[in-house]
C-alpha cells in the first residue's frame, strides 16, 4: 500500500506540473550571463570615399561566410563618407571572403560618373588574408592598410586619380 499511496502523490505532483506548464504559468530558470561568441575569422572593411562621387552599391556576395547581422555594405556612401561592413565564418574550419562594387553617380567633375569601385577580401581558415581592388576604375586611385589575423580590420580609401 505504501507504494500505492508514493505512486499516487507522484502522479498528483506530475499532473500538477504538466498543467502548470500547459496552462503557461510555468515559470524558467533565471537568466544566466550571455557568453559572447566570435567567429573564428572575420573581415571588417573601413571605408573612405573620397572621388568627388557619391557611391551607390550595385553588388555584394560573399563566397565564404556570412555578413555580420547588420553590417552590410551600404546601399549608398556620399562624397567624404566613411563606412564600415564586416563578414564572418560561418561553420567548422571555415573562413570568409566577399566582395563588394559601386558605381560612381552625382560627382563634382561628371566624367567621373558611371565609374566601378570594387573591394574583394579573404580571410581563409588556413593561410594569409588576401585584399584587392581589382575592377576599380583607372579614374581613381585606392589605399589600404592591409588587416592580418584572425579578425581583421582592412582600411580602404578611394580618391581621385
Amino acid at each position: 500500500m505504501r507504494t500505492s499511496a508514493r505512486f499516487a502523490a507522484l502522479a498528483a505532483v506530475s499532473a500538477i506540473g504538466l498543467g502548470t506548464i500547459a496552462t503557461g504559468t510555468a515559470q524558467a530558470a533565471p537568466a544566466t550571463a550571455q557568453a559572447t561568441t566570435q567567429a573564428a575569422r572575420s573581415t571588417t572593411v573601413h571605408l573612405h570615399n573620397g572621388t568627388g562621387c557619391s557611391l551607390y552599391r550595385t553588388g555584394y556576395a560573399l563566397a565564404h561566410g556570412i555578413w555580420t547581422q547588420g553590417q552590410e555594405p551600404p546601399q549608398i556612401l556620399g562624397n567624404t563618407g566613411d563606412t564600415t561592413f564586416q563578414s564572418e565564418s560561418n561553420g567548422f574550419l571555415t573562413g570568409t571572403e566577399g566582395w563588394a562594387t559601386f558605381t560612381t553617380y552625382g560627382c563634382e567633375e561628371g566624367w567621373r560618373n558611371n565609374n566601378t569601385v570594387a573591394l574583394h577580401w579573404a580571410n581563409p581558415y588556413t593561410g594569409s588574408n588576401s585584399y584587392d581592388e581589382n575592377g576599380t576604375s583607372s579614374v581613381f586611385r585606392t589605399t589600404r592598410e592591409s588587416g592580418s589575423g584572425d579578425n581583421a580590420d582592412v582600411y580602404w580609401g578611394v580618391w581621385k586619380n
